[in-house]
């Protein structure tokens, strides 16, 4: 079973929308480490990487949950 929150939600929607998390963070009136934090509790409760981070760009990875 998937445990996150609503915010969990929220966050990767809005990283995903602003393709940054800088603007995520500003958005969701959260510091950029507690964005990440947030991110990276929802990838380990969903068992798989959600966001591709690079120093140049950030986006969504493709996954299958089948």
């Amino acid at each position: 079973m998937i445990n996150c929150e609503l915010l969990d939600l929220r966050a990767l929607v809005a990283v995903a929308e602003g393709r940054s998390f800088h603007r995520a963070a500003q958005q969701l009136n959260l510091s950029q480490p507690a964005l990440s934090r947030r991110i990276q509790k929802l990838e380990s409760s969903v068992g798989a990487i959600l966001i591709e981070r690079t120093t140049r760009h950030v986006r969504l990875t493709p996954v299958d949950f089948h």
